[in-house]
C-alpha cells in the first residue's frame, strides 16, 4: 500500500514573499498546491493523495463514463438511466436526478427533436435512445450501438447486430443460459479443472473452490516457479537450494490427478537460482525462466541440455511470464526504473512494450488465450488490469485493499485467481482470491496457503493444441530438424534454430558448427557478473564461447589465443581466474595480495600475465599464466594515483598504462604511462589538461597506435607511438572499455 506523501513546510517570514513551485522529479506528479510531490503511478487512481485533492481533479482525470443510455450522478461511482432523470422519484443518493432545473428546463425537451425520448438534466435537454442504440453525432437522431466494444460484454465471441448482439462460444466451450458466458468443455467429462499451487513447502491440488483433491501434495523447497503440460501430465517446479548448485528444475508424473509417480530431476545448463518464473511452451517442450537478479530471460530444452539467452538487454528486474506459442508470443513483467509489460516472439524477436504508465510492481501476468488478452496484477498500486495482444483497451478489473501484495495469477473462464504473498504481514497464511473478471463484485478467498507463488488452472483448454507446429521431429528425431535447439517465432509455423554457447549457426539455419573463424568479440558486463564472446555481427545471436558465469564486478579481461584462455579479473571478489573458451578449466590463479585490479595484460610472447592494482599500494605486478601464484612479482609501486588499463607490446619490449587523477587540476592531470616490461624506465607518455579519465587501452601493434576511451569526455582518442600525434576518433555514451 501507498506511503504517505511527503509534504514541504515553509515558513514564509514575509507575507510579501510568494511561495515558490515545488521542483519533482520527472516520476513525480506536483499537487495544484505547488508543494507536494506524489507518484505519478498514484494519478486517478480513485484515492485523494494531494492535499486539496488535485491528483483526482476532473480536469487531469478523464471523468468515469456512464453507459449509453445513461447519466451519472454527482457520485461518480452511480450511474442511472436516463429515463429517470426528473421523474419525480430521486434516484441518486444525493438527489441530484431531480430538482428546480427539472421545471426549468422541461419545456426545451419539448423543442429538442430527439428521435427517441429526451431528458432534463442539469445541463439541460439530452437525447437518448431506446436499447441497443446510442445517439449520432447530431445529438438528436439515434444508431446502432455496438455492443461487441464494450469489454465484458461476451466471455468470448461477439457478434453485433442492429439494435443487439450475440454470444458465442470457440471450439471446446458451451455458451451458457445467461447467452454470454461460456463454460470449457471436460474431456472426459469427469476430468474437472483444478487449480495447481505453489507455496512455501509444497504444490497442492484443489478444485477451482479451494477443496482439497485427491492428488497429494508434492513436497517442495522455497518454490515459487511452477508449470504444467498437459497433454503429458507432468508439472515442473524448481526447488530453490541454499546455494545456485543445490537449486534444480524437477518434473513429475500426474497422471489422472490420482498419483505422484516419477519425480526427476532436469539438469539445466545455466543456474535457476535466481528464477523468479517459469513457463513451459506446451508445444514443444522448451522451459522459459525470467531471472531477476542477472536480469535476463533465457530458454532451455526439454532435457536441459541446450539453453540460449532470450533478452538481456534494458531488462532491470523481470518477474512474471506466460506464453501463447500458438501465436508465437512471450510476455513478461518487469519492474525496473521504468516498469512495463512487455511481448515479444518466441525466438525473442520483435520487442514491444504494451504498457508503461500507471504502472509500478508489475508482478503475475496471464493469458485469455481466446480473446487474446493479458492480465496482470500490480503488487503496489494493488490493481488487476487488461489489455488486448496490442497494448490497446486497457481496463481496470478489480483495485483496492481486498487485492493487495499479488503474486501468480491465471484466468480460466470467467474468472481470475491470484495468490497474495505479502511477506510483510505477521499472519504466514496467504490468501488464493477468486474474482470475476467482468463483474469486479464477485470476490471470493477460496483458500489459505504458506507464502503463495505460482498457480495454474489445470485443464486442457489452458493449453490448447494445433495440428502442427515449426519444430515437431523431422525424419531424424530432430525438433525443427535443429541441431541443438527448436524455438517458435512469430506463430507456430515459423521456427528459429539457435545454437549452444561456443557454436554457431550454419548456413542452412539448422546445423550448429564451431565458428569458421576465430574472430569474435568477448566483453565482460557487471550485472550480471558475466563474460561472454559474441559475433562482430551483433545482429546474429550465437555465443562464440562458453560463458564465464557467476562473478560479482568483472573489471578486466584479456585472452590468450594459443591455449584459447580467458582471463578476467572481479574487482569485488578480489581475484585473477581463468577458463577455456569451451567452458573448461575453469581456475582462481591469483587470490592472495589481490585489491582491486583494473586492468590485466596478456603477453603471449614471453607467457606473462601483467596486471594493475588500484588498492593501497598502487601496484603492477608480473607473473606466469602457468603458476601465477608461485611466481609473481611486483614491478611497480607508489608513484600513482589509480592506475587502470594496462596494455603490452612484447614485440618492442614496452607496457603501457593509464593512471587516473581524482581530482584533476593543472599540476594533477590523467596521464598515460609506459616502461619496459620489467618495470624500469618508468615515464609519462601522455598527458594534457584534456587527459582526465583515461581507461581501456587498445593497441594496433603494426599500425603502432594506441587507442583509449577518456570517460569523463566520453570519446575514444588515439595517439601514433612515434609522434605522439592525438586524434579524436568518435563520441560515444559512458564509455569503460575499448577493444580493437
Amino acid at each position: 500500500s501507498k506511503t504517505e506523501p511527503v509534504f514541504l513546510l515553509l515558513l514564509m517570514l514575509c507575507s510579501a514573499t510568494e511561495e515558490q513551485p515545488k521542483t519533482c522529479s520527472s516520476k513525480q506528479f506536483v499537487c495544484k498546491d505547488q508543494v507536494t510531490c506524489i507518484s505519478k503511478g498514484w494519478r486517478c487512481d480513485g484515492e485523494k493523495d494531494c492535499p486539496d485533492g488535485s491528483d483526482e481533479s476532473p480536469d487531469i482525470c478523464k471523468l468515469r463514463q456512464c453507459p449509453v443510455n445513461e447519466h451519472g450522478c454527482l457520485d461518480l461511482d452511480v450511474c442511472l438511466p436516463m429515463s429517470k432523470l426528473c421523474d419525480g422519484v430521486p434516484d441518486c443518493s444525493d438527489g441530484w436526478d431531480e430538482g428546480p432545473h427539472c421545471r426549468e428546463h422541461a419545456t426545451a425537451c419539448a423543442s429538442h427533436e430527439c428521435q427517441y425520448h429526451c431528458a432534463v438534466t442539469h445541463d439541460g435537454p439530452k437525447c437518448y435512445c431506446a436499447p441497443g442504440y446510442e445517439v449520432a453525432d447530431n445529438g438528436k437522431t439515434c444508431k446502432d450501438f455496438n455492443e461487441c466494444n464494450v469489454y465484458g460484454t461476451c466471455s468470448q465471441t461477439c457478434t453485433n447486430t442492429e439494435g443487439s448482439y450475440t454470444c458465442s462460444c470457440v471450439e471446446g466451450y458451451l455458451l451458457q443460459p445467461d447467452n454470454r458466458s461460456c463454460k470449457a468443455k471436460n474431456v472426459p467429462v469427469e476430468r474437472l479443472p483444478m487449480l495447481l499451487i505453489a507455496n512455501l513447502h509444497d504444490i497442492r491440488c484443489t478444485t477451482l473452490g479451494g477443496s482439497m483433491s485427491r492428488l497429494p501434495s508434492i513436497t517442495t523447497k522455497q518454490t515459487m516457479a511452477m508449470d504444467f503440460v498437459y497433454a503429458q501430465e507432468k508439472v515442473c517446479w524448481i526447488d530453490v537450494g541454499d546455494t545456485p548448485a543445490t537449486t534444480q528444475l524437477k518434473c513429475a508424473s500426474i497422471p489422472d490427478l490420482k498419483t505422484v509417480t516419477n519425480i526427476r530431476t532436469i539438469n539445466i545448463s545455466l543456474s535457476l537460482h535466481h528464477v523468479e518464473q517459469m513457463a513451459i511452451d506446451w508445444l514443444t517442450g522448451n522451459f522459459y525462466f525470467v531471472d531477476d537478479v542477472d536480469d535476463r530471460v533465457f530458454v532451455c530444452n526439454k532435457n536441459g541440455q541446450t539453453c540460449v539467452t532470450l533478452l538481456d538487454q534494458e531488462l532491470y528486474n523481470p518477474k512474471g511470464i506466460a506464453l501463447d506459442p500458438a501465436m508465437g508470443k512471450v510476455f513478461f513483467t518487469d519492474y525496473g526504473s521504468t516498469p512495463r509489460v512487455e511481448r515479444c516472439d518466441m525466438d525473442g524477436q520483435n520487442r514491444t512494450k504494451l504498457v508503461d504508465s500507471k504502472i509500478v510492481f508489475p508482478h503475475g501476468i496471464t493469458l485469455d488465450l481466446v480473446n487474446r488478452l493479458v492480465y496482470w496484477a500490480d503488487a503496489y498500486l494493488d490493481y488487476i488490469e487488461v489489455v488486448d495482444y496490442e497494448g490497446k483497451n486497457r481496463h481496470t478489473i478489480i483495485q483496492g485493499l481486498l487485492i493487495e501484495h499479488l503474486y501468480g495469477l491465471t484466468v480460466f473462464e470467467n474468472y481470475l485467481y491470484a495468490t497474495n504473498s505479502d511477506e510483510g504481514n505477521l499472519n504466514p497464511k496467504t490468501s488464493v482470491i477468486r474474482v470475476n473478471r467482468f463483474n469486479r463484485t464477485d470476490f471470493h478467498v477460496i483458500t489459505r496457503v504458506d507464502r503463495g507463488a505460482a498457480l495454474h488452472v489445470y485443464h486442457q483448454r489452458r493449453q490448447p493444441q494445433v495440428r502442427s507446429h515449426a519444430c515437431a521431429l523431422d525424419q531424424f528425431g530432430k525438433p525443427g530438424g535443429c541441431s541443438d535447439i527448436c524455438l517458435l517465432s512469430n506463430s507456430h509455423k515459423t521456427r528459429t534454430c539457435r545454437c549452444r554457447s561456443g557454436f554457431s549457426l550454419g548456413s542452412d539455419g539448422k546445423s550448429c558448427k564451431k565458428p569458421d573463424h576465430e574472430l569474435f568479440l568477448v566483453y565482460g558486463k557487471g550485472r550480471p557478473g558475466i563474460i561472454r564472446g559474441m559475433d562482430m555481427n551483433a545482429k546474429v545471436p550465437d555465443e562464440y564461447m562458453i560463458p564465464i558465469e557467476n562473478l560479482m564486478n568483472p573489471r578486466a579481461l584479456d585472452f590468450h589465443a594459443a591455449s584459447e584462455f580467458i582471463y578476467f579479473a572481479d574487482a569485488t571478489s578480489y581475484i585473477i581466474g581463468r577458463q577455456k573458451i569451451d567452458g573448461t578449466e575453469r581456475d582462481t590463479i591469483l587470490k592472495e595480495g589481490i585489491h582491486t585490479v583494473e586492468g590485466i595484460a596478456v603477453d603471449w610472447m614471453g607467457g606473462n600475465l601483467y596486471w594493475t592494482d588500484d588498492g593501497p599500494k598502487k601496484t603492477i605486478s608480473v607473473a606466469r599464466l602457468e603458476k601465477a601464484s608461485q611466481t609473481r612479482k611486483t614491478l611497480i609501486e607508489g608513484k600513482m594515483s589509480h592506475p587502470r588499463a594496462i596494455v603490452v607490446d612484447p614485440q618492442h619490449g614496452w607496457m603501457y598504462w593509464t593512471d587516473w587523477e581524482e581530482d584533476p587540476t593543472e599540476s594533477n592531470r590523467g596521464k598515460i604511462k609506459k616502461a619496459w616490461m620489467d618495470g624500469s624506465h618508468h615515464q609519462v607518455f601522455l598527458t594534457s589538461k584534456t587527459v582526465l579519465w583515461p581507461n581501456g587501452l587498445s593497441l594496433d601493434i603494426p599500425q603502432g597506435i594506441l587507442y583509449w576511451v577518456d570517460a569523463y569526455y566520453d570519446r575514444i582518442e588515439l595517439v601514433y607511438l612515434n609522434s605522439t600525434e592525438r586524434k579524436v576518433c568518435n563520441c560515444i555514451g559512458h564509455l569503460k572499455n575499448y577493444i580493437k
